[in-house]
């Protein structure tokens, strides 16, 4: 799963959290691409369980498509 943190109605730290509590889709990578680039938000994003934490700001489509695949 790549997704942002920033959305309406469920942000991507609390989809990544419902993603790491379901029996069937647990164990599923999780990369949060995000403009929030403070240590506080990569906090919340390991709390939540993603694998990876991207900001958009340093964003690298390389950097991307290497982390997709060191976790696939």
């Amino acid at each position: 799963v790549v997704s942002d943190v920033e959305m309406p109605m469920l942000d991507g730290f609390e989809l990544t959290r419902k993603i790491r509590n379901h029996a069937d889709f647990g164990q599923i990578p999780v990369i949060l691409v995000t403009s929030l680039g403070s240590e506080d938000d990569k906090i919340k994003g390991a709390e939540a369980g993603a694998d990876a934490y991207i900001v958009k700001g340093a964003f690298d489509q390389d950097d991307l498509l290497k982390t997709v695949g060191r976790l696939l």
